[in-house]
């Protein structure tokens, strides 16, 4: 049973992630048709983990803004509670970056997201030119399972290249 110490949010510790992991070697490889048959999606991977092992925790503040200097569309987004990548680190190292538009960007407020019909912030995202920051209220590590319905919409959001909130 795997221990998700990394979410502040689980009810219970010993949850089952079997439900991701039927969804993604089931409906999603069927939908790609692009998946080997030899290959098997896992939530946690020792084998990627010990070859992701000298990038973990490094700063690629200089990495994003080559990205977007280039003009590539830049992502980020964070769980209100996580205790690993903590959005206010996540803020200070925004801050670092020297790309043109930062100034203004930083100038700039953030809109709220909602979900469906509810009238509940779920988030806030701000945006300036190819840069996007999504703050997801009520998350931990693993936004998608704390908060599917902003994390949905943000990924099409991401997709499209414009909101739907």
């Amino acid at each position: 049973m795997y221990l998700d110490l990394l979410n502040l949010l689980l009810d219970d510790p010993g949850s089952n992630f079997s439900v991701i992991e039927s969804l993604m070697n089931g409906v999603i490889r069927n939908k790609l048709k692009i998946i080997p048959d030899t290959k098997k999606w896992t939530l946690l991977s020792p084998l990627v983990s010990d070859n992701m092992a000298g990038d973990f925790m490094k700063p690629r503040i200089n990495e994003v803004d080559e990205l977007l200097k280039k003009g590539v569309n830049v992502t980020i987004y964070n769980g209100q509670l996580d205790v690993i990548c903590a959005t206010i680190g996540t803020e200070a190292w925004v801050k670092k970056l020297k790309w043109e538009g930062l100034e203004t960007y930083l100038s700039m407020n953030r809109t709220p997201i909602y979900c469906a019909d509810e009238n509940v912030t779920k988030g806030f995202k701000k945006s300036y030119k190819n840069l996007d920051f999504f703050w997801i209220l009520g998350a931990g590590h693993n936004a998608h399972q704390d908060q599917p319905c902003v994390t949905f919409n943000m990924i099409g959001d991401i997709i499209r290249g414009l909101a739907t909130f």
